[in-house]
């Protein structure tokens, strides 16, 4: 019989891959049954030699329980389902396999083989960084065992987006049983054509491109059509309309790039400029979008909050002040930004979220003007249902003279946390000896600024998905800018290179710079942005402070150096942010404001979640 132009595929099995006939005695003949049976060294190898023609990973997932495996006649199979990205991911690391062999052996050659439908707004993010050793049992696979048992990997799964619902995150199920669906009963727009199977059709092009956060920002994205609601699910305008869903995966930190990618589609060919920009625009047009309504369970916010982990003892912020990016480490930042994360996606979903700061109490002390981090942190506490009282330094009894060491002392015993903002340096850590409640530095002079500094990272991470790998510009006034300041020392936690830019006089003072090089992050400056742009992932945008100038002509010397209008910006990366704390002033052209690239509205934006998170942690309700 000739098999002449039958369509054949092969498929590998992560335990093939990873374990050989050696590990048997450490995972026991009843429970290294499985079929195939595990191969020699040699078959291994050869495996991994002819990764060419493999054209799917498969997990196997076989969860049978340790009395099964330990039965007389235990049933062959392992468990997998938890443990297959990982151990491939770690692959990627020891040079094995690329990302781009697991997005073809994972999602686009399934994909095509089983013909299966577009799945809009789903994808998965994963930290290449994350470094751990795979436990007896992982958490949710009723098997209770694993053969991976003792392996140190690097690379994990950091989220799962579902239908446009944040899923899982940080080994947390945000989601009720029986969320998931067949895929092959979602009846969607874009059919895959039967295609007979070749190797070579696997190295379909790659575009990098920005996801939208959900399907409200999907809506908003200008490459989406306008969309209304039918019923419980989203109906296009345009029935023709093909929006390929996303896969999303970290590149390792050496190549600063985007971090999500898609498959090239037939979409791609109608509408070959639209890739780019696929992040909704900054600022967001809001007033003609219809809003998306989750057909999840309603009982899922009250899930997702109280799933978040709770700050380890060693870490946590529960009490404390919060003076200085000094006291964070990369754990508490995860902490932080993940319960950012899950109060986002309760917001977009208009879920309740006022129980959990319910009968709190906030100081808000402003000696130095306010808008984004005075508001930001009063939406915050009411989002959470607490209240909000306010001081300034104009029309409170500073005017006859009282200290700021009494006023403080007078607000701690009215509230239950105090945000204080002052303009001399130093000045919030000399209050906080005299509160005996948790205070939060909200800027002191030209000082620092600890929260912008976690809303700026916590922005760039939205935007690439990591912050590994980047390089990041900052320019204007470096000397008297508190924000910059504590964002260059936030930001040693990661593996960076600095740039810095500003007009003479005004450059990042030395004290930063050396915290920075003792901690062996590559930095340089520059004296024009035309030097810097192209290799820019994050220019950091800041204004030349007049407040702090003794003289106008002196101000207005400094002003004007680095302007950013849309024909400076085609110098620029394609995929690049542009971020500002705010106010602008002249240094970032309004014509700018609906380019993709432009981040700083939603940077803004990002702070109520940040403050939030940051609020629920110290005052202890999470």
């Amino acid at each position: 019989v000739s098999l002449q132009g039958l369509a054949v595929t092969c498929e590998v099995c992560p335990h093939h891959l990873f374990l050989c006939q050696d590990d048997l005695n450490r995972i026991g003949n009843g429970r290294g049954q499985v079929r195939p049976t595990l191969g020699t060294k040699e078959d291994q190898q050869a495996l991994w030699d002819n990764m060419d023609v493999v054209d799917c990973f498969a997990t196997d997932h076989a969860p049978h329980t340790m009395q099964e495996k330990s039965s007389e006649k235990p049933p062959p199979g392992f468990p997998g389902l938890e443990t297959m990205l990982p151990l491939l991911l770690n692959a990627v690391h020891e040079g094995k396999l690329t990302i781009e062999d697991i997005i073809d052996k994972l999602y686009r050659n399934p994909k095509r083989i089983f013909n299966i439908p577009d799945q809009r707004n789903t994808y998965v993010e994963v930290d290449l960084d994350d470094e751990w050793i795979i436990p007896e049992a992982m958490p949710y696979s009723k098997s209770k065992w694993t053969p991976f048992t003792g392996m140190t990997i690097r690379g994990s799964v950091h989220r799962v987006v579902l239908r446009g619902e944040v899923a899982y995150v940080e080994g947390q199920v945000l989601v009720n049983p029986g969320f998931g669906q067949d895929i092959r009963d979602v009846q969607y727009k874009t059919k895959v054509p039967p295609t007979l199977h070749t190797p070579a059709a696997s190295n379909q092009l790659a575009e990098t491109i920005y996801k939208p956060l959900s399907l409200l920002d999907s809506l908003l994205s200008p490459n989406y059509e306008k969309s209304v609601l039918h019923g419980d699910r989203v109906a296009d305008l345009h029935e023709d309309e093909q929006i390929e869903s996303f896969t999303h995966l970290l590149q390792p930190a050496s190549h600063k790039s985007t971090v999500h990618f898609a498959p090239y589609t037939d979409v791609d060919k109608e509408y070959p400029k639209a890739l780019p920009s696929q992040r909704t625009v900054s600022p967001l047009p809001i007033n003609n979008v219809t809003r998306y309504k989750s057909d999840s369970n309603s009982n899922l916010l009250t899930t997702a909050v109280t799933s978040v982990p709770i700050v380890h003892a060693n870490n946590s912020l529960v009490g404390h002040h919060v003076l200085t990016v000094d006291i964070f480490n990369k754990e508490i930042l995860k902490d932080i930004f993940h319960l950012a994360e899950t109060f986002r996606n309760a917001i977009r979903k208009e879920r309740p979220l006022d129980h959990i700061l319910k009968g709190k109490i906030m100081a808000s002390v402003f000696y130095e003007v306010s808008t984004r981090t005075s508001c930001s942190f009063a939406a915050a506490m009411e989002r959470l249902g607490g209240r909000v009282i306010y001081m300034d330094g104009t029309t409170s009894s500073v005017k006859k003279g009282e200290t700021l060491e009494d006023s403080i002392t007078i607000m701690a015993g009215y509230a239950d946390v105090i945000v204080l903002r002052h303009s001399e340096p130093g000045a919030v850590a000399r209050a906080a000896l005299h509160c005996r409640k948790p205070m939060l530095n909200a800027g002191d002079g030209v000082g620092e600024h600890p929260t912008q500094a976690l809303l700026d990272i916590f922005s760039i991470r939205d935007e690439f998905g990591t912050v590994n790998g980047l390089t990041i510009t900052m320019v204007g006034d470096l000397k008297h800018g508190r924000t910059v300041h504590s964002l260059a020392r936030m930001l040693t936690l990661y593996n960076v290179e600095l740039r810095y830019v500003s007009p003479p006089g005004l450059g990042m003072p030395d004290h930063i710079v050396n915290f920075v090089a003792e901690r062996h992050i590559p930095q340089e400056r520059f004296t024009t942005l035309e030097e810097v742009l192209p290799d820019t992932d994050v220019l950091y945008m800041t204004r030349i402070q007049r407040e702090r100038f003794a003289t106008q002509e002196e101000y207005h010397k400094m002003c004007g150096h680095f302007i950013i209008t849309p024909q400076l910006m085609s110098r620029a990366k394609r995929r690049m942010a542009v971020m500002h704390p705010l106010p602008r002033i002249f240094e970032i052209s309004t014509e700018f404001d609906t380019d993709p690239r432009a981040a700083y509205f939603r940077q803004a934006e990002n702070g109520v979640y940040v403050r939030m998170a940051l609020l629920a942690m110290v005052l202890g309700r999470i």
